[in-house]
């Protein structure tokens, strides 16, 4: 391998060694959100309520941000299927590296929610939050995370029951025209 062509190696492998820092940490998490209170795999939200969350915010990141505004969405049929529940301005609040702050709001989950999924005996939904921040350096950027929801109260979608019920009005279908069929070939003979 000639000089040259070592230069160039070289050199490519120290823009790679020095540019990896940066993409690798475009793609970690740069705030940490965790619900206040949360103890075991769900928060319990009741359906028909309203209920207070406390969502701590962490800011990971070596440089100060500022927390512009938290949206909170509910799926509440596990479907991927989000509904806008609460969105508020959080007033430019300024977060040092390793500052934290609490987003305190009130969460109304509908009383119509249909649960597909029950956990630990109590019907399932989702809640997703995001919140828009910006960096220093005037970068606009969004953190988001899902979290179990316990929803007492909420109706629990039976499939299973809705298949059998589907099936049973077919075959009771099958069943009329089957005797409607034979009804009509004794009457030709």
């Amino acid at each position: 391998m000639e000089n040259w062509q070592r230069g160039i190696l070289i050199l490519t492998i120290v823009l790679l060694a020095i540019s990896m820092p940066h993409a690798m940490a475009q793609m970690s998490p740069q705030l940490s959100l965790s619900l206040v209170g949360q103890t075991t795999g769900q928060y319990i939200t009741p359906a028909g309520q309203t209920t207070e969350l406390k969502m701590e915010i962490l800011n990971e990141m070596r440089q100060g941000v500022y927390l512009l505004q938290g949206d909170a969405y509910l799926d509440t049929d596990l479907s991927g299927t989000w509904a806008l529940i609460h969105s508020e301005q959080l007033g430019s609040f300024h977060l040092g590296f390793l500052q934290s702050a609490i987003w305190t709001f009130d969460l109304a989950v509908p009383a119509n929610i249909r649960a597909t999924n029950v956990s630990n005996g109590t019907p399932q939904a989702d809640l997703l939050i995001k919140i828009t921040y910006e960096i220093v350096a005037g970068a606009r950027n969004m953190e988001q995370r899902i979290f179990a929801l316990g929803v007492p109260g909420a109706t629990v979608q039976q499939y299973f029951n809705e298949v059998w019920y589907v099936l049973a009005g077919v075959l009771v279908l099958v069943g009329i025209g089957i005797t409607f069929a034979v009804a009509t070939r004794r009457r030709r003979q």
